[in-house]
C-alpha cells in the first residue's frame, strides 16, 4: 500500500523539509535584513509614498483617486505596525496583498467563511489513535499528496478549499493519482453550507459523500456563488465515511497527520495572521474555540526543538511561506485540534 511505503521512507519527508527549511529561513533572515534597516518609527511621509508606489506596481493594485489616500493610510499604518511587531515576536511578519486592507476590512472580508451551525453529524466516525510510534517527522508534499496553493479571492470558500485538500490527498493514496478537486462545485451545489458566505468542511463531505465531486479541471473556480452544475457523470473523487478527531486533542492530531495524510482542520486566524511571512507562528492572543478559518494541516516536524504543523492556506502563494504557515504545537494553538476531520475511501 502506498501509505505503508511512504512511512517506512521516512527519509524522503525529512530531506524535503530540510531543504524547505533552508529555503525558508535564508528568505527569513533577508527579509528581517530589510526590516531592520529602517528605523522601527514612523516612516517620513516622502519615504512612505515610495514605498507605497512601489507596493502598488508589484502588487498590481489600482484606486480612483479617493480611494488611493485611504489606501495610502492603512497601508502607511500596517507598514509600521509589522515594523514594530517584529521586534518583539519570535515570528516574522511582511508585506503582502493584504496589508493595504485595515484588520476589520481584511476580517470581514477573508474570516468569514467558517460557519458552524451545531450541525446533525450523520454516520461520523472518530479517528483510533495508534499507540506505535510515528515517524518523527512527515511532510505529504514530498508524496505528491498535495495539490498546489490556491487562492480562494474574496470568496468566503476556505470550508471548500479544506474539504477539497483533505479529499485530494486520500484520493491519490487509495488511486496513486493526484487530482485537482473543484471548490467550485462545492460552493454552488453543497447547499447545507452558504456558499461565499461560509460553511464547514465536514458538512461539505456529506455532500460528496452522496454525490461524489467533480475535478477543477471540469468544473473551475470562480469564487462566486453560481448555479449548480455538477453532472454526477463527471465525478472525479468521492468519499465513503467521514472521520472526526478528538477535540482540542494534539496527539490525536499529530497522529492522523501521521498516518491518515493531510487533514482539514479550522484555526482562528487572528491579527497578525493576515501579514505572517515566515518562521514557526505561535501567537498568544488568538483563540482555541472561537475558530474562523478552515486551512488544510500536511505535515508536521520540528526545529531547532521547536516542534510544528505543516499548514496550506487557501490565499495564494504570495501569503507565507509560499502558501503555507508553520504553526507552533506546543499547545492546541489558534484552536488547530478543535475542529480536525478528514474522509476516507473504501473500495
Amino acid at each position: 500500500m502506498l501509505i505503508f511505503n511512504i512511512l517506512n521512507h521516512k527519509s524522503i519527508f525529512f530531506n524535503y523539509l530540510k531543504d524547505e527549511t533552508v529555503l525558508y529561513i535564508i528568505k527569513m533572515f533577508t527579509l528581517l535584513s530589510l526590516l531592520c534597516a529602517s528605523q522601527l518609527s514612523n516612516i517620513p511621509n516622502s519615504e512612505m509614498n515610495l514605498i507605497f508606489r512601489n507596493y502598488i506596481k508589484e502588487y498590481n493594485k489600482s484606486y480612483t483617486n479617493n480611494e488611493y489616500y485611504e489606501r495610502y493610510r492603512i497601508f502607511s499604518d500596517n507598514y509600521n505596525y509589522i515594523l514594530e511587531r517584529n521586534n518583539n515576536i519570535s515570528y516574522t511578519l511582511g508585506l503582502n496583498n493584504f496589508t493595504d486592507l485595515s484588520k476589520s476590512e481584511f476580517k470581514n472580508i477573508y474570516l468569514s467563511g467558517l460557519i458552524h451551525n451545531n450541525y446533525s453529524r450523520p454516520n461520523y466516525s472518530y479517528h483510533n489513535t495508534s499507540n506505535s510510534s510515528l515517524p518523527s517527522s512527515i511532510d505529504w508534499r514530498a508524496a505528491g499528496i498535495v495539490t498546489n496553493v490556491k487562492n480562494q479571492g474574496m470568496c468566503g470558500s476556505c470550508w471548500a478549499f479544506s474539504t477539497t485538500g483533505t479529499l485530494e490527498g486520500q484520493h491519490a493514496l487509495s488511486s496513486g493519482h493526484l487530482v485537482s478537486l473543484s471548490e467550485q462545485n462545492l460552493v454552488d451545489c453543497s447547499t447545507s453550507n452558504y456558499g461565499c458566505g461560509g460553511g464547514w468542511p465536514s458538512v461539505a463531505m456529506q455532500y460528496i459523500e452522496k454525490n461524489g465531486i467533480d475535478s477543477e479541471s471540469s468544473y473551475q473556480y470562480e469564487g462566486v456563488d453560481e448555479t449548480c452544475e455538477y453532472n454526477r457523470s463527471n465525478v472525479a473523487s468521492f468519499l465513503n465515511q467521514i472521520v472526526l478527531v478528538d477535540s482540542g486533542n494534539m496527539s490525536a492530531l499529530h497522529d492522523a497527520i501521521g498516518r491518515v495524510g493531510p487533514i482539514s482542520i479550522a484555526i482562528d486566524a487572528e491579527d497578525d495572521f493576515q501579514f505572517y511571512k515566515a518562521g514557526i507562528y505561535n501567537s498568544t492572543s488568538c483563540s482555541n474555540s472561537s475558530l474562523n478559518h478552515a486551512v488544510l494541516a500536511v505535515g508536521y516536524s520540528t526545529f531547532m526543538n521547536n516542534s510544528f504543523v505543516i499548514v496550506k492556506n487557501s490565499w495564494g502563494s504570495d501569503w507565507g511561506m509560499d502558501g503555507y504557515i508553520y504553526m507552533a504545537t506546543d499547545t492546541n494553538l489558534c484552536g488547530m485540534a478543535t475542529n480536525a476531520s478528514y474522509p476516507l475511501i473504501s473500495h
